[in-house]
């Protein structure tokens, strides 16, 4: 469920040309304006950050022994609610 923390309203000046441009548009696809807008911005964004890595080099190759080791059985059940365990598991000194 979104809140209105989770959005933002900003105010945008087009051009007469473009504004008309734009909605003729959005009427041709029968989509509101603002739709319209928000569709187009995502797409942009979508394929302006398709390419960039989600995580850093070092942290990948931290996910990928990871793996390689859940595969092979090289791992520890911890319960999280166990602190005490948690703790020595991380190496973290109480």
């Amino acid at each position: 469920m979104q809140t209105t923390q989770d959005r933002v309203q900003k105010l945008v000046t087009f051009s007469p040309k473009l504004y008309n441009s734009a909605v003729a548009r959005a009427n041709s696809l029968g989509i509101p304006f603002a739709e319209y807008v928000r569709h187009t911005l995502i797409k942009d964004v979508e394929e302006s950050n398709k390419n960039l890595p989600m995580v850093d080099t070092e942290t990948e190759k931290r996910i990928g022994q990871s793996l390689k080791d859940l595969e092979a059985g090289r791992y520890t059940l911890v319960d999280p609610s166990d602190e005490k365990a948690l703790n020595a598991v991380l190496n973290i000194k109480e």
